[in-house]
């Protein structure tokens, strides 16, 4: 169009037609582009973006920027890593698509870039601008040939926007199983009832996802028309820690296993657990360790107390995320240990613990070095060796099978001799 043919347009309308349509579409469609949400996505050090649309829009950025250096100076060079034009990376990871609120202007320059190794992921810029449900930007990038898949949709209804859903229903956009699932997950029972009238497929995952979310009134109307539940069902609601809806679904004939006290005892709902107990809820030693792999010493010493099965398994689960405290707990009341607690330990980088391990008659055999090398654990495998670790070639040589040859371990290992290391 052109503004200066049009003598009822505003300065501010001629300044808006300056701007590309995918730009200025989204800039001045949505409030949430007005709050500063899209400084999240452009990143600190991109000026030339949004510094000069105009004086609002200068005075968001110069505030996002002193937040951002402020409190999180990390994210601030993750975004500059990967949405600075000069370092434009080849993955835009998922995480940072969710702090993604105006994909489209960066879309823009995908589109045009033809450096293959400056292009970022092409599949991902429909299911970013999903999940942040524009309509306006999703219906540029399609004309501009961004593909889209099951993805997009199931991203749409996890974050409740049923109007874009109906558009990509609308607009030929494939479903599955996961698009009932994830708005069943957030609670989103507009958006899952619009999607069965309209014959999106659902099996148990949604009564799985409703009751980890803790939806207990969409996991009714599911249930009332007919969608199916299983075990799996009881266990997530007993690892989301949501007791009423447990309740409901043991009432209601909902089965459960072993695995419903694990999901308590791992996230440390020591209530939930002594409920389902008290109900006939079957356990085994992965109760047990479980709650030693998530810390929960209360929880481990009630199921303990009450007749619960531990194992060898036990006490590697909390050596490898450096439990100490649990790890000594569970050996002066009996917990049996085998060489995974040391090798589990030396995995995780935990050097106390693997020392405690060992000072106290912990076994160990070449495996430790192993895990030590294969994750860069560099201290934890140089105090292994130092102290008598067994290892052998092939302990080396399947690290580097895995990829980590270029590791400061490997590295070292190289450097002082060891064979296998080549």
């Amino acid at each position: 169009m052109n503004t200066a043919t049009n003598d009822n347009k505003t300065a501010k309308d001629n300044k808006k037609q300056t701007m590309s349509p995918p730009f200025n579409s989204l800039l001045f469609a949505d409030d949430l582009i007005w709050s500063g949400q899209i400084l999240s996505f452009v990143g600190v050090g991109q000026y030339a973006f949004v510094g000069a649309v105009n004086k609002k829009m200068h005075q968001l950025y110069k505030d996002y920027c002193k937040i951002e250096l402020r409190n999180n100076p990390k994210k601030v060079k993750d975004y500059n890593i990967y949405y600075n034009p000069d370092s434009r990376s080849a993955e835009i990871t998922d995480t940072l698509y969710s702090e993604t609120f105006c994909i489209v202007p960066r879309a823009e320059i995908w589109r045009n870039d033809t450096s293959s190794n400056k292009t970022p992921d092409r599949d991902q810029v429909c299911n970013a601008i999903a999940r942040i449900g524009n309509i306006t930007g999703m219906q540029w990038a399609r004309q501009q040939g961004f593909p889209w898949n099951e993805q997009t949709c199931r991203l749409a209804a996890s974050n409740g926007h049923l109007e874009m859903l109906q558009w990509l229903y609308e607009n030929g956009c494939s479903w599955n199983v996961q698009t009932c699932a994830l708005a069943a997950q957030n609670g989103h029972l507009d958006v899952l009832k619009w999607a069965r009238e309209n014959g999106c497929p659902w099996n148990e995952t949604t009564c799985n996802c409703a009751a980890y979310g803790g939806h207990l009134e969409l996991l009714k109307w599911a249930r009332e028309n007919g969608c199916p539940w299983n075990e799996t069902t009881c266990s997530c609601a007993a690892y989301g820690g949501h007791l009423e809806l447990l309740k409901w679904t043991g009432a209601n004939g909902c089965p459960w296993d072993e695995e419903t006290c694990e999901g308590a005892a791992q996230k440390g709902h020591l209530e939930i657990l002594i409920w389902l107990r008290q109900n006939g809820c079957p356990w085994d030693h992965s109760t047990c360790s479980y709650a030693a792999q998530g810390g929960h010493l209360d929880t481990l010493k009630w199921a303990h107390a009450n007749g619960c099965p531990w194992s060898e398994d036990t006490c590697s689960r909390a050596a490898e995320v450096g439990h100490l405290e649990i790890l000594i707990w569970l050996r002066q009341n009996g917990c049996p240990w085998d060489h995974s607690t040391c090798s589990d330990a030396a995995q995780g980088g935990h050097l106390d613990t693997l020392k405690w391990a060992r000072a106290n008659g912990g076994p160990w055999n070449e495996r430790t070095c192993t895990k030590a090398a294969e994750n860069d654990h560099l201290e934890t495998l140089q105090w292994a060796l130092a102290n008598g670790c067994p290892w052998d070639e092939e302990t080396f040589r399947a690290a580097r099978v895995y990829g980590f040859d270029n590791t400061e371990a490997i590295q070292w290992l190289r450097n002082n001799g060891y064979p296998g290391v080549w």
